[in-house]
């Protein structure tokens, strides 16, 4: 049987908020050791563990809760209401997208992709001066330049524009749907792989997908419903139609559905960076749409999170966390104390170098 022997590290640890009025503990006996093995060592300073090895934390003292950041990217302590990186540690920055048009023959001239570090943005709630600005706007810059972009049903494209010089200002995306024939199909228009890449200068890399750029879809066909003709899918769609079964017109300015409807925005799997426009069958209706972020913020990125391990109505006095790459990181215990009056905080912070 292998011997284990207890090791109290000198941690380093911070506490603050010292109000203990009505607390039923105070955090000063909270402490974190590890336990020791041959795969696990401390020289007084560093804790050293081989790749692949669980290491043992075991935490003394009742706090109420206890959340532990690992050190590796996306759970460290120091980042954890960090919300945008500084451009000076940006060593690339890339938009992506891929796109793919179904159904149909050849067209000409059917969609448009825009940048600008000029729009204002959309009111989202007047539809009439959304449309006109939309209108009036002469200031795009290309996203994916119009001879780039798919010209036949079947045909797939990928883009990667550098966004380096957009680091610092408000961009804007725009995709800009503009049918001209109704008499012929307007194909279903697929955008994937949407997302902003930043590698940032230590090689740490950060992706910002489009289920965080706001994008609105602004359905200017729908101001006039005279010649178009509406899919009775929609109905399946809720709140669209009053209670008298009889269509909110105003409802499909903004509007979005969740299955496929013709000449409407699908944005259900934008998480993954995906949405489409479906395609429109002959004779009804020219469906012209635009798709618009909102203000992006280039270096953007999402705060780091920790693992809770404990709240109030659970007791906890030990943890087993692997690390299954090489490397030297800064393990945190967050731990907290508090009631409707204060709140003690300490935090508990070792080097952890793993072999």
């Amino acid at each position: 049987m292998k011997a284990y022997n207890l090791m109290c590290l000198a941690l380093s640890a911070l506490s603050f908020t010292a109000c203990y009025d009505g607390l039923k503990e105070d955090l000063k006996d909270v402490n974190v050791t590890v336990e020791a093995n041959e795969q696990v060592a401390y020289d007084g300073q560093t804790i050293t563990v081989k790749r692949g090895t669980p290491v043992k934390f075991n935490i003394t003292g009742e706090p109420d809760n206890i959340t532990f950041f690992s050190g590796e990217t996306g759970h460290n302590f120091d980042y954890r209401n960090r919300t945008t990186i500084d451009p000076s540690l940006i060593e690339s920055s890339k938009l992506t997208v891929k796109i793919y048009a179904q159904y149909g023959s050849a067209y000409k001239d059917l969609f448009s992709m825009y940048v600008s570090d000029e729009f204002p943005g959309l009111y989202k709630n007047d539809f009439g001066a959304d449309c006109q600005l939309l209108k009036d706007f002469g200031s795009w810059k290309d996203w994916v330049p119009a001879d780039e972009l798919p010209k036949k049903a079947g045909e797939k494209v990928s883009k990667e524009m550098d966004l380096t010089s957009y680091l610092g200002k408000n961009m804007t995306l725009a995709i800009h749907v503009h049918p001209h024939d109704a008499s012929t199909i307007q194909p279903k228009l697929n955008f994937s792989q949407v997302k902003i890449s930043n590698v940032l200068k230590n090689g740490v890399k950060t992706e910002i997908f489009a289920s965080s750029m706001g994008f609105t879809p602004v359905n200017v066909w729908s101001s006039d419903l005279t010649d178009i003709t509406i899919d009775p899918n929609l109905k399946k769609n809720p709140g669209y139609y009053n209670s008298n079964g009889e269509l909110i017109e105003s409802a499909l300015w903004y509007g979005t559905v969740t299955n496929n409807i013709w000449g409407m925005w699908n944005l259900k799997e934008t998480a993954n960076g995906s949405f489409y426009v479906q395609s429109v069958a002959e004779k009804k209706g020219v469906r012209e749409s635009w798709l618009v972020s909102d203000y992006l913020v280039i270096n953007a990125c999402t705060p780091d999170k920790g693992e809770p391990l404990k709240d109030m109505t659970s007791r906890f006095n030990s943890y087993e966390y692997t690390y299954n790459q090489v490397g030297t990181y800064k393990a945190t215990f967050y731990v907290t104390n508090a009631n409707y009056k204060h709140e003690e905080a300490k935090v508990i912070t070792m080097v952890i170098d793993v072999k």
